[in-house]
């Protein structure tokens, strides 16, 4: 057992450092400011220094959610989050934790933190809660990663080890009862670090003060031989790493496993 998989196992949240290299996190920033620019009708400067600014001046034209969700398609098309999984030590870890047939759901949000937002605005400054009350399922991780992060920003508040109480009694997208003790944490992570946590897992937005934008992506991942014990059925997910057994099926082509599918008809003896 590595110290990713131990500490999700005692604390329900784990830490993959140094996984995701600064070329990658400078591609997808400038990649964000560029869609940015370009929903303002500016010329496109490649300069992420006026990432926020930008953010700023286009959220008087469409609000954070369009944002969020314009972003997020942006990066999906463009094979960033592709790319993303492709980091050498980012996937050896989740090939440790979860098997190599691996799935991320398109469909994810980018999370972006203002110092405009209030802690009444739910969206975008959570309060406790667990994935799986969205339809997580317990076969799936939530990663957090990071992609413009500075000292001061804040990140996330985890709740160590509730992913151990089951599903917590909730209303109005938050618990109505905990235990009388428990310990909560800041999590500690700094760009090109990849955060993960079960769908048990208790956490909340820490709002961000910062002069600029803070930037994460929640993407969830999950095995998707994995029994479903979620909604995971109903959401669109994209298969971005298959084992030898998966290749070995799609090169076979169907359930049937015809025999010589693969080779020509003048190559086979007739007996």
């Amino acid at each position: 057992m590595n110290e990713v998989t131990h500490n999700l196992v005692s604390d329900g949240y784990g830490i993959i450092k140094n996984c995701i290299s600064n070329r990658l996190l400078n591609k997808i920033q400038k990649s964000i400011n560029n869609e940015i620019e370009d929903r303002l009708g500016k010329t496109i400067t490649n300069n992420t220094k006026n990432l926020s600014k930008n953010y700023y001046q286009l959220k008087k034209k469409l609000s954070q959610f369009e944002i969020q969700k314009i972003l997020s398609k942006r990066l999906v098309q463009q094979n960033l989050i592709d790319e993303l999984f492709k980091e050498k030590k980012l996937l050896e870890n989740l090939i440790y934790l979860i098997g190599p047939d691996i799935s991320y759901l398109l469909d994810f949000e980018m999370a972006i933190s203002d110092k405009g937002n209030k802690k009444e605005e739910y969206y975008y400054v959570k309060k406790n809660h667990q994935e799986f009350w969205s339809g997580m399922g317990l076969e799936s991780l939530q990663l957090w990663i990071p992609i413009n992060l500075k000292k001061g920003m804040g990140t996330l508040e985890i709740i160590k080890s509730s992913h151990e109480w089951g599903h917590i009694p909730h209303q109005n997208r938050e618990p109505i009862r905990l235990p009388k003790k428990y310990k909560s944490i800041e999590l500690k992570i700094t760009n090109g670090s990849v955060a993960l946590f079960t769908a048990l897992t208790l956490h909340k937005t820490i709002q961000n003060n910062h002069d600029e934008i803070r930037i994460a992506l929640p993407i969830t991942i999950k095995n998707f031989y994995y029994p479903n014990f979620g909604n995971s059925d109903l959401f669109d997910f994209k298969k971005i790493q298959y084992s030898f057994f998966t290749k070995l099926r799609k090169k076979l082509g169907n359930p049937h496993f015809s025999p010589f599918r693969t080779i020509k008809l003048d190559e086979i003896d007739e007996i």
